[in-house]
């Protein structure tokens, strides 16, 4: 009878001590090594997250932008008609790093910062041709405020602005 009192304290102090350090792990934060890291671990969020939620691929080409406009206007829908059904803080921040990671990919010398002088403390800024752009406040806004802050329009106004301000002077 002792043995068996034994081996049911064993097996139960085992199975808590698993247990403590299962849930020990789920609810200690990720880590990340540098801004990089952690805003593609972000961006391949949404990337599932437009998989699994809305049956839609983005595969980081600018056209993709495109799509990830037609999710936050989705997204946007859902939070006018039940605002504590969508986290637009958190979905603003994957959709606005998948962006980001667009730009970076397909803009020579984009780059990402953790902080900036403007937009604060872990603002995440991408500079792209030496100025700042806010990709994640971008898409965090679309969702909340609608259509007027159409992050496709945005990301096309500021790359035709970007470009004609990287184009040389016309010879005269």
């Amino acid at each position: 009878m002792k043995r068996s009192a034994a081996i049911a304290l064993v097996l139960l102090l085992t199975a808590s001590g698993l247990y403590l350090f299962i849930q020990k792990k789920k609810a200690s934060p990720r880590q990340f090594k540098s801004t990089d890291e952690f805003v593609q671990w972000l961006a391949g969020e949404a990337v599932k997250d437009a998989r699994e939620q809305n049956h839609v691929e983005l595969d980081y080409s600018v056209a993709s932008i495109e799509k990830v406009e037609e999710v936050l206007a989705k997204l946007h829908d859902q939070y006018v008609q039940n605002p504590s059904s969508v986290a637009p803080k958190g979905l603003g921040s994957a959709y606005g790093a998948y962006v980001g990671e667009v730009i970076r990919k397909t803009e020579p010398g984009a780059r990402w910062e953790r902080d900036d002088p403007v937009g604060g403390e872990k603002s995440y800024p991408i500079i792209w041709r030496s100025r700042h752009s806010y990709p994640m406040a971008w898409c965090y806004r679309r969702i909340v405020n609608g259509p007027e802050d159409n992050i496709w329009l945005k990301y096309r106004l500021l790359k035709e602005q970007r470009s004609q301000q990287a184009s040389p002077e016309p010879k005269k």
